[in-house]
Order: structure tokens, then sequence, then C-alpha cells
């Protein structure tokens, strides 16, 4: 198929179309279809494939391979007949909002500061693009500034095959050799870039470009972003979001992050006061250990931590075994320990009885185990004898 018959290039704005199939082959139970013209984009430069119904069958997937253009379809279609094409208009408009405005970005970061985009994918809900080096915020504030000032400009995007010659007197972005014709796409002031995608006529269309997220990535970065109706989606979400929380902190939502800092403070300030409350029942509750009991302790909400802390408290009080047991989600916690002892021979028969999971020093083991509290006492007082010396 040349470039003629792949009416995507000729005009993006194309969603129906007519044409003759020229080949149907079964493929399992879909077919491949071949076309004399399509206006479906294959997937390929980081953009997913256009989507749709191809005469009276549903277009699953769209590839290229040597130049073809293959439609994977639901149902075969007649050699030499003409069918309709109809493209999901939706999906390919919120598509070329996303590559178009990748393209903005792109291209002024490269022209701002001299990157590279080494990486591009078009997801559900975000676009995601790796550059080559590190970026500051305020870098990528300038960068997001200038992109949505080309948007309100509305400069054109034009598509373009320059000849071999022409071509020479170009300087473009590309990620790699070409070897065939070189489709350029130029955005004055924003980008030139070789591309074989889809883009809109003009960049007004795109609507606003927003970088969402922007990580260290493989020496450079790695940005999260959204463009026109993805970007407003984003924005309504996380209006929703803050209306939600200024709600449940009554407060306007302009000012809920003020007031999930006062809520934060609170409850830092909340647990101060539980460690030292914990900190002086444990204190009481050793103090009724003496140098013979071998104690074991169930109660509820303690975390790993708190039951670590606990169990080191009674191993002090006692040369003997001790065990502190607490109720969480994987069903039991437990702290077992012995000063200068080894219990692991006693938490092995306890996995082995019951499950579980744990492990740790000779002196202490800390795990999960799946009982109630009544099977590990019954436990600890008939086995921990014949285990720990």
């Amino acid at each position: 198929m040349d470039f003629s018959q792949k009416l995507y290039w000729q005009n993006s704005l194309l969603f129906s179309f007519s044409a003759q199939v020229t080949e149907c082959v079964p493929q399992g139970d879909v077919w491949a279809v071949r076309l004399n013209q399509t206006a479906f984009y294959p997937e390929g430069g980081g953009q997913p494939c256009d989507l749709g119904i191809l005469g009276e069958a549903q277009v699953l997937d769209v590839q290229q391979k040597n130049g073809i253009v293959w439609h994977t379809v639901s149902q075969p279609l007649e050699v030499g007949t003409t069918v309709a094409g109809n493209i999901d208009a939706k999906r390919r408009l919120d598509l070329m909002q996303q590559h178009t405005g990748e393209h903005i970005l792109s291209g002024l970061l490269h022209t701002l500061f001299g990157t590279e985009n080494v990486g591009f994918h078009i997801g559900q809900q975000f676009v995601t693009m790796d550059i080559n080096k590190p970026l500051s915020d305020a870098q990528l504030l300038q960068a997001e500034t200038a992109a949505n000032q080309i948007i309100w400009n509305n400069i054109p995007v034009e598509c373009s095959f320059p000849t071999p010659e022409e071509l020479q007197t170009l300087t473009y972005r590309s990620k790699k050799e070409i070897a065939e014709q070189v489709r350029i796409v130029t955005i004055n002031g924003a980008d030139c870039c070789a591309c074989c995608g889809t883009h809109l006529p003009f960049c007004g269309m795109v609507g606003q470009i927003k970088i969402l997220d922007a990580q260290n990535y493989k020496g450079g970065t790695r940005l999260t972003v959204a463009c026109g109706t993805r970007a407003l989606e984003d924005f309504r979400t996380k209006c929703s979001q803050l209306a939600q929380i200024g709600a449940m902190l009554s407060v306007p939502a302009n000012n809920a992050f003020s007031g999930v800092q006062t809520l934060f403070a609170q409850l830092q300030n909340t647990k101060a006061q539980l460690a030292q409350m914990q900190t002086q029942w444990f204190d009481a509750v050793c103090q009724t250990v003496g140098q013979t009991d071998s104690p074991l302790l169930c109660a509820d909400g303690l975390n790993g931590e708190a039951l670590r802390s606990l169990c080191l408290r009674l191993c002090k009080k006692t040369p003997l075994p001790c065990a502190v047991f607490s109720a969480n989600e994987k069903g039991i916690g437990y702290a077992i320990g012995q000063a200068n002892g080894d219990i692991s021979p006693l938490t092995r028969q306890m996995h082995s009885t019951f499950g579980g999971k744990g492990g740790g020093k000779p002196f202490l083991q800390m795990g999960n185990i799946p009982a109630e509290f009544e099977q590990l006492q019954t436990f600890w007082n008939t086995q921990k004898d014949g285990f720990i010396q």
C-alpha cells in the first residue's frame, strides 16, 4: 500500500470511507483483511491503532507489516467487494490530542533544554514520556507554559514528505535512522520531527497540556502527561476530590491542604500520646513478671514494632521464654523470645501445627499465625518447656 492509499495521512479527520477488499485471510477466530486504501491508522510510533467497523465486521486491531496495513476483523469480508469503513472518531480524536500534545512538549523541551524524547506511550489514561536528562520543577513549568502558549496561538500542524535533498537542509528530531521516505511533522515555534502518526491540523484542538508527574528514570525523567479531554477529566476528578476532602474537614475546597495539615498535626500528637501510654502500659506489665515466670500475653492492636518492644522488655525480666500475641488482618501476630536462648525450634513447630510464616534471630522470632488466641495459649502451655531449655 503506497502513501496515497493511507488515507489517515491525507486527512486525519476522515472517519468514514469506502474501500475494496483485496485479501481476507482466516487467523483462528478472526480474519486479517487488506484493503486497496484505508483510513484506519495501524499501531506504531507510540500511538495505538484505530478501532471501528469495516462493513459488518468489528475492527479489533490494525497493524502494518512490510508496508501493508492489515485489519483484524471479527468476521470475513468477501474479496472484491466494496465496504464502508467507520472509525471510532472519539478514540481517534483523543489519541491525536495526546500525540500532538506530545510533539509540542517534546519539541519545546528539546529546544529549551537540549533533551531527547527516548520513549513515548499513549496509555489508557495518561501519556508517558521518557526524557534523557534530569529536569527540575522550574524547567518543567517553563516548558508546560510554553506548550500551552503554542495551543492558545492555534499554530498549524504541517505534515510533509520532503525529498532527500530537502531533508538534508532540515534540522528535525528522530529517535532512529529511517531508510524509507521520511514524513516530517512541523509545528512552528515548537517542533520539527520525523513521525508516522496522526495529528490534529491545528494545535488549538489539543485544548491543553498538563504535566501530572515527573520521576527520575534511568538517568533522565519520566513524565506523566494528559492532554485535551484527558487533562480536563483529570482536573474534574481532582476538583471533586478536593471538594469532598474540604467537606470532610469543614473547610472550603481551596483550603483543603491547610485543613489536612491541621489534621495531620493532630494525628501526630495523638500518636505521640498513644506511644507514651503504650510505654507506660508495657512498664506496668513488666512489673508483674518475675524471674521464674514464662509469660504469655494476648492483646489486640499491637503492630510489629510494639510486639517486638514488649517481648524484649519481658525477656529482660526473666531468663525464661516470653511470648506476645496480637490479632491482625493475617490472623495472630507474634513475638517470641528468650534472653540468651534459641526459640526457633518452638516457632518451627508452631508453624508446622498452624501454618503461618516468621523468622528472626535465635533469641527473638516474629511472624503471623492463622489461628485463634485459645489455640496458641494451649500450644504455648503444652509445648514451650519441651523446646526451650
